[in-house]
């Protein structure tokens, strides 16, 4: 009991000692471990400065990642400005192409006419010799007929002198009118004041030279004035200046004769009218213009290539034949078939009459309708 006792004393005097000891060396080790590691939540001090130097690593990369994307749009921007430049040279040399090969084109078409001038030229001047007097070969043949003592015969009649050959007219003249005065080419039905001028600034002012023309000819000259396609043939004007050339008169202008009047009324009957002209190039002459837009179909604008074109009268209009409304519907700007459609050339044969125009047709009134 005694020694029960003891033990138990013992135990209570000294048994706290060996927790201590082991809460002692539990501390110690947790030192050991632990020392110079702050905690902070969850994260340590080094973590987070390991955190932070990332983060700054990848701002670095992303600042430069920005700085070669700047430096490719710099790129991109001055190859885009040098491809501007380039398409812009090459507008340039192209427009410069064209205007030269026009340059080019103007050149060669007077090279062409300059040409057909010397070729004529040479061939008036092989004429002139071939023409000239050879006075030492008639002397010879007359030395030899002396000398041979034929016997005598009847004399034959001295044939009488060739006339000299005209000079094949030139088909330019460059060098202005070198053989004599101009001819009046407006004796040509179908060449006014305008057409004069045009031909004779193209080295052209001799009855001749038109008379000389062959078809090739024709197409030039229609291409270098301003006519309608084919009015050279239509109005005959070479065989007019081959009339003219001979020393024929103008050709006289056809007249249309005047309807009777009504039996119930007789009156005396007007002077017959001259047949319209297809086209009028010196204006307005036979007095103040028609008011064209009466015909139906005709507003203001084709009024004015009308008369731009030389169409002033509704008796023009009246006397169109089919080719006349085809070559009218290539130079307007028109539908094709719209002057059949509206029927231009009757209207303008009732206007030419005195008669009224056709009334419009009065469009429906859709506000009334509901």
């Amino acid at each position: 009991m005694l020694a029960f006792n003891s033990i138990f004393s013992y135990i209570a005097c000294f048994g706290w000692l060996i927790p201590f000891l082991f809460g002692l060396l539990g501390l110690l080790l947790g030192w050991l471990l632990f020392r110079g590691k702050k905690q902070s939540g969850d994260l340590s001090i080094e973590g987070e400065g390991a955190l932070r130097a990332e983060a700054d690593g990848l701002r670095a990369r992303v600042q430069e990642l920005e700085g070669r994307v700047s430096t490719r749009d710099g790129e991109v921007s001055t190859l885009k400005s040098k491809l501007a430049a380039a398409a812009a040279g090459a507008t340039a040399a192209t427009a410069a192409a064209s205007v030269a090969s026009k340059g080019d084109d103007d050149e060669t078409y007077a090279l062409e006419w300059r040409n057909r001038y010397l070729a004529a030229r040479v061939k008036y001047l092989e004429g002139r010799v071939a023409e000239a007097p050879k006075p030492k070969a008639k002397r010879v043949v007359a030395k030899k007929k002396v000398v041979a003592k034929k016997p005598v015969a009847k004399k034959k009649a001295a044939p009488k002198p060739k006339a000299k050959a005209r000079p094949k007219p030139k088909v330019l003249y460059t060098d202005g009118p070198t053989d004599g005065k101009p001819d009046d080419l407006k004796l040509i039905k179908g060449i006014g004041p305008k057409f004069e001028k045009d031909l004779n600034g193209k080295g052209i002012y001799y009855f001749r030279q038109i008379a000389a023309w062959k078809a090739k000819d024709v197409t030039m000259v229609e291409g270098v004035i301003d006519s309608f396609p084919g009015r050279i043939g239509r109005d005959e004007w070479i065989p007019q200046a081959k009339g003219l050339a001979r020393g024929g008169k103008a050709r006289a202008t056809k007249t249309v004769p005047a309807k009777p009047k009504a039996k119930a009324k007789p009156k005396p009957k007007a002077k017959a009218k001259p047949k319209p002209k297809v086209l009028y190039t010196d204006g307005p002459t036979d007095g103040k213009p028609d008011d064209l837009k009466l015909i139906k179909g005709i507003g203001p604008k084709f009024e004015k290539d009308l008369n731009k074109k030389g169409i002033y009268y509704f008796r023009q209009i009246g006397a169109w034949k089919a080719k006349d409304v085809k070559m009218v519907e290539g130079v307007i700007d028109s539908f094709p078939g719209r002057i059949a459609r509206d029927e231009w050339v009757a209207q303008g044969k009732t206007l030419a009459a005195g008669g009224k125009p056709r009334p419009m047709k009065a469009m429906p009134d859709f506000k009334k309708k509901k």
